[in-house]
């Protein structure tokens, strides 16, 4: 049934959490901030409200880079220029290209049988391209689609909407599997545009209701046993 795999990046195949980590450090030590580790879940708060409200058009993304260092700074604070401290942890999390165990052998088996994969992730150009080229699994892939790039975001349905109509596949919907382990955005993205979903759940958590998956798994590895041969 399937043929045309898109794959969701963070939490999906990198370890986002780990790379966030990584370039919040690196960014503290560069600025010589006296970092505890409370700071670093005071500045995921920051940031994950700041997309919140990018989500709602409230906030640009251009506003959003030093907003969630600005609101960090002032929760902690932490005395810090939320203009430099957005270029050096960007810097250092697009150094980040961090997998998951599972990532490389799923990729290449899924490959080696036919398929033909897609990135499609939310995020910062740079950073993204800076991990996807860091992490050497770029080969794999026909096409890569970042939300800054094609101007919106996952679950937004002009997302897919441009995904599909740049790797023309508009018509072969059926033949398409979107594959990633956020409700909110893999799977209502792709319920509403019509594509097929496969929930990466390795947390067993529950899919809110009324959305429905396709399919869910709880190791990546799983769809090896359901995409065998493309059709």
């Amino acid at each position: 049934m399937y043929r045309y795999l898109f794959f969701d990046a963070d939490g999906t195949l990198f370890d986002f959490e780990q790379a966030e980590y990584q370039a919040f450090a690196l960014m503290a030590q560069e600025m010589g901030l006296p970092i505890e580790g409370e700071h670093f879940l005071q500045y995921k708060a920051c940031n994950a409200s700041c997309w919140k409200e990018f989500e709602r058009g409230t906030l640009t993304l251009d506003s959003l880079k030093t907003k969630r260092f600005e609101r960090f700074s002032a929760e902690t604070n932490l005395p810090l220029d939320p203009v430099f401290a957005s270029q050096s942890y960007q810097h250092h999390l697009a150094a980040q290209g961090i997998l998951f165990d599972h990532s490389l052998p799923v990729l290449s088996t899924l490959v080696s049988r036919g398929y033909t994969l897609f990135i499609a992730t939310n995020g910062i150009a740079d950073v993204q391209w800076g991990r996807f080229k860091k992490s050497g699994i770029t080969h794999f892939f026909q096409d890569i689609f970042i939300s800054e790039e094609l101007g919106c975001q996952k679950p937004d349905t002009r997302y897919f909407t441009a995904m599909l109509e740049r790797s023309q596949l508009k018509e072969k919907k059926q033949h398409c599997l979107m594959i990633g382990d956020s409700p909110a955005s893999d799977i209502q993205g792709a319920v509403d545009s019509g594509i097929d979903s496969l929930w990466y759940n390795p947390h067993n958590q529950a899919l809110p209701s009324p959305l429905k998956a396709t399919y869910t798994v709880h190791r990546l590895e799983e769809i090896l046993n359901l995409l065998t041969k493309p059709v």
